[in-house]
């Protein structure tokens, strides 16, 4: 009789082992939520820094194109000189005099007034084009490294969500297992202080209850560390984001 009984006592212990919540539910699709995925998605684009470099990067170029297109006007050279009509020179001694003393000199310029120069620099003018093409082209290769680090984000961000929607999926299967285990190992426990049930028996529910209590520590631990990863993304808490 306690043979049979012991058999029976194995087979609920394989029926428990399997989680009743992996038999009420064998998806995580369920779970998974689009429109939450693209705040999860819209969030990392905002907050994580090399997004930021490369905008500041982006911004940038933008800079420098519109510098060179200036910079044309680097080959004009404008520049004035203001000459007055008659000049004072208090170096030059005065006619007839021997003593050395310093006297005055008054000078009338053949060129008096303001002289206006525009200077072309032929040279520098033919160098821009190049420096504008330079900068557009730097620009094109900003904007698409900024594009393909979103495309990047946009899946790494997916794909750390979908993990922790996994592990969290995981954890409630586990905690539901360690629960079914308990019942079990309370009702073997019953029936062997009673005289019901073996040792062995008792000691196998025992051994299962551990290494139940020990698969759901591990899934605790798997879905921090997969929620963690998903926040380094996000730059901010998953529990702030509604």
């Amino acid at each position: 009789m306690n043979r049979t009984y012991t058999i029976v006592v194995v087979l609920l212990l394989a029926v428990f082992a399997v989680p009743q919540g992996l038999k009420a539910q064998n998806t995580i699709i369920n779970d998974i939520s689009e429109p939450y995925v693209d705040k999860l998605i819209n969030t990392a684009k905002l907050n994580y820094p090399h997004i930021k470099s490369l905008d500041s990067r982006l911004t940038v170029a933008k800079n420098n194109v519109s510098r060179s297109k200036i910079s044309y006007l680097d080959a004009l050279t404008f520049s004035y000189v203001y000459q007055p009509s008659t000049t004072l020179n208090l170096n030059t001694l005065q006619p007839g005099t021997t003593d050395g003393s310093v006297g005055t000199n008054n000078r009338t310029s053949l060129f008096s007034g303001t002289q206006f120069g525009l200077f072309f620099n032929l040279g520098s003018y033919l160098q821009k084009p190049y420096a504008v093409k330079q900068a557009k082209q730097e620009l094109s290769i900003a904007n698409n490294e900024i594009q393909e680090y979103l495309l990047t984000l946009t899946t790494q961000v997916k794909k750390r969500y979908y993990m922790y929607v996994q592990k969290l999926a995981a954890l409630k299967l586990q905690s539901q297992a360690a629960i079914d285990g308990e019942s079990v190992l309370k009702d073997i426990k019953y029936r062997f202080e009673k005289g019901e049930e073996t040792l062995d028996t008792y000691t196998k529910a025992r051994i299962n209850q551990t290494q139940q209590n020990q698969a759901k520590i591990t899934a605790e631990a798997d879905l921090f560390m997969a929620k963690a990863d998903l926040e380094e993304l996000l730059g901010e808490k998953l529990e702030n984001i509604k």
